[in-house]
């Protein structure tokens, strides 16, 4: 009788039962825990020539799924983050920009926000040439992190850091 496959044999309904569970108890949600427990099961399967039998096998799939599951954390988490930086501009670009006031209002009040709004470029400025861009794209034209660095080719920890830096020296500025 011909042996069955090794993905074969560990990769039953029981394995799949299992790596839900432990998937559930990561994600704490029911349609959330298939996904990472079918992920979960991708894995082992693609990488069942890295089971070396030197443990259980229930153990390594745990591993696999515990790793699935931390992976569909950081993605959740991740998603969040972008979700709320565009939602703050579709609000206006941020509780901090509500600072600046209207510019259709009398022409002494237009003076005082012209001022405003050039103290601000002054002090981006001062922060170098490579930060302009950066906060015009993110919080005037409303271009997501992501769309940025790809657009300017840079990385996304650099976007964040140059965006931040940036709305940090426009809120001082607003403060001053």
């Amino acid at each position: 009788m011909p042996r069955m496959p090794l993905a074969d044999r560990c990769l039953d309904a029981r394995a799949r039962s299992y790596a839900r569970a432990i998937a559930y108890r990561f994600v704490k949600d029911d349609d959330a825990a298939d996904d990472v427990a079918q992920e979960a099961m991708l894995l082992a399967f693609r990488h069942m020539a890295s089971f070396r039998g030197d443990s259980a096998f229930s153990t390594w799939l745990y591993r696999v799924t515990t790793t699935a599951a931390l992976m569909y954390l950081r993605r959740q988490r991740r998603l969040s983050r972008e979700m709320l930086a565009s939602a703050d501009h579709d609000e206006g670009g941020g509780a901090w920009l509500e600072n600046l006031p209207s510019i259709a209002r009398r022409s002494d009040d237009a003076l005082a926000d012209h001022e405003l709004c050039a103290r601000a470029e002054r002090r981006i400025e001062r922060l170098g040439p490579k930060y302009g861009p950066v906060f015009a794209m993110r919080y005037r034209d409303g271009y997501s992190e992501t769309e940025i660095a790809s657009r300017l080719g840079l990385s996304l920890a650099t976007v964040k850091t140059r965006a931040h830096r940036a709305k940090v020296a426009a809120r001082e500025a607003l403060a001053a």
